[in-house]
């Protein structure tokens, strides 16, 4: 049964942890709900950012699922706002967190990334390097598609149409239940484009048209406009009007969509399609949109650079409070302890013993916990506020520091022990005095047994115990005597306890700077009188003398 206090701390622990983990699950549920809604509405991306880099805040870095999908996720809306770079430094980051890892789909997703954003950026080389990646892992029949299609699209751009079809084939093969219908469109008008570039033109021309027809039909601007650019360039060469029409066609879709990147694409061809009166108008028109979308592009990389950098103002200001909350964790824990001490005494000792125990234990933790701990947590607490807490060594400082704290508490709670008392009480003092003898101090006492301690007061042995240890304490601290005399002498209703010793002594106005202050309260507590004798260099006498 004694053990059942310690259990109850150790749960009482367990289940603070749990619900601070539980309150942190809870958040990042509420961040996860916002930023996808945001997300999948496409136009605020903005806000879906800021919630992504939120939850990201309050992630540990051991839950690396979690960090690897914010940060994929973070990277994915850093990129189709444009800001290609941002976006490679967000999915880089995550490669730190991988090892831990558990649902591989996380990284390939990560790796997709980085793909797209290599490609965006022209960086040709690395974009495949990362498409390759996510092909030798684990991910579905969709995802594979899209990645092969995106690296046939370089093949493409690099005019490598021969690599480009090598790619597109064998996924036209495919069930079309393994794509969903505009998937299968993009592909079949890749591959298209691809024989219309690679010399076969008819093959290409069946393709190129198949998949208008299929994004006619579900009526979706934004893949009509790749159809019509790959029309228009098919018609380039023996169909000018068809292919001028084409291209036509693709700037209103672009229009429709609002999507600059396409409507310069389409601007591109009429530019090249149209008389020169015309194709000044078109090319005007392209100068506004890419100075526009330069405009854009910068806001968006500084905007996710300034939620950046808010969050980790934030994160350090998080930290600082942990710590904080930490340590007076560790200062309540070792109260906690001390506790059960007491706890102990309480249940050891009939009611009257109780009282006095607890008093005792109290008076003498708290001024063990004033002296060794209050300094030592202050400092602490300051190098928090001061420090960058993001540089290792401050780390290592505060946990070196926090570390110390727990072991003072620890000692404190093991060294508090009950004090004898009664007609035995010499033999307590006895041992107190011999703790404080050594080569450099000799302590004489004087009249110890001729005290009847019996018919003292219990209260009153612990207080001059106290008395006693603390003058011994300042001799020890401030003094540097090498001789102490205490000398006890017992009259009719009082006892009489005269302390000296041939240390440096100190001001009397300044009596009390040396921590006797808590001396006069005990003997004033039990009705007694003391007075304080002392001048610099001559030593200290103190006269205490109180009611049995």
């Amino acid at each position: 049964m004694k053990h059942f206090p310690f259990l109850f701390l150790i749960l009482f622990l367990i289940s603070c942890r749990d619900k601070v983990n539980t309150n942190q699950d809870v958040k990042y549920k509420e961040f996860t709900d916002k930023a996808t809604f945001y997300r999948d509405s496409i136009i605020n991306l903005d806000s879906a950012y800021f919630y992504f880099n939120k939850n990201k805040s309050i992630t540990s870095d051991s839950q690396s699922d979690r960090k690897v999908y914010l940060l994929g996720e973070m990277a994915k809306i850093q990129r189709m706002k444009g800001d290609y770079i941002g976006s490679e430094a967000t999915a880089t980051e995550a490669f730190q967190y991988f090892n831990g890892v558990k649902d591989s789909a996380y990284i390939f997703s990560v790796y997709s990334s980085l793909g797209t954003s290599y490609q965006s950026l022209f960086d040709y080389e690395n974009a495949i390097k990362y498409y390759d990646l996510c092909l030798n892992g684990k991910i579905s029949k969709s995802e594979r598609n899209t990645i092969l299609n995106n690296k046939a699209v370089i093949y493409l751009i690099k005019e490598d149409y021969g690599k480009a079809v090598e790619i597109l084939e064998p996924l036209i093969d495919l069930k079309k239940s393994d794509y969903e219908e505009i998937d299968y469109a993009r592909i079949v008008d890749n591959l298209g484009y691809a024989y219309f570039k690679n010399n076969e033109k008819e093959k290409g021309y069946r393709l190129l048209n198949e998949a208008l027809i299929i994004r006619d039909s579900l009526k979706n601007d934004t893949q009509l406009i790749s159809s019509f650019v790959h029309l228009s360039e098919f018609y380039e060469d023996d169909n000018l009007i068809l292919a001028k029409e084409f291209a036509e066609k693709a700037l209103k879709s672009a229009e429709k969509t609002d999507s600059p990147n396409d409507k310069m694409e389409s601007l591109k061809h009429l530019i090249d399609l149209s008389q020169p009166r015309e194709s000044k108008k078109y090319f005007n028109e392209y100068i506004k949109i890419n100075d526009s979308m330069n405009i854009i592009n910068q806001m968006s990389k500084n905007q996710f650079a300034k939620m950046r950098y808010d969050n980790n103002l934030e994160i350090e200001k998080n930290e600082k409070l942990k710590l904080e909350k930490n340590l007076i964790s560790l200062i309540f824990l070792g109260f906690g302890i001390i506790s059960l001490l007491i706890f102990f005494l309480i249940r050891s000792k009939n009611k009257r013993e109780k009282l006095k125990i607890a008093y005792t234990t109290e008076t003498r933790i708290s001024k063990r916990l004033h002296d060794e701990l209050a300094n030592d947590v202050f400092n602490t607490i300051t190098f928090i506020d001061t420090q960058d807490l993001q540089n290792p060594n401050n780390k290592e400082v505060i946990l070196q520091d926090l570390d110390a704290i727990y072991d003072k508490t620890r000692n404190i709670s093991k060294q508090t022990s009950e004090i004898i008392t009664g007609k035995t009480f010499d033999e307590s003092l006895n041992q107190l005095f011999m703790s404080y003898t050594s080569e450099q101090v000799n302590i004489m006492v004087q009249g110890l047994t001729s005290i009847d301690w019996g018919n003292v007061k219990e209260n009153k042995q612990i207080e001059v115990y106290r008395v006693l240890n603390e003058l011994l304490v300042n001799m020890k601290k401030h003094s540097g005597a090498s001789l102490v005399v205490i000398r006890f002498e017992s009259a009719l209703n009082n006892i009489q306890i005269k302390y000296s010793d041939n240390g440096k002594g100190f001001e009397k106005e300044k009596v009390f700077k040396n921590g006797l202050l808590n001396v006069e309260n005990r003997i004033l507590s039990i009705k007694g009188k003391i007075t304080f004798d002392s001048e610099t260099n001559k030593g200290v006498k103190v006269n205490i003398e109180f009611p049995k």
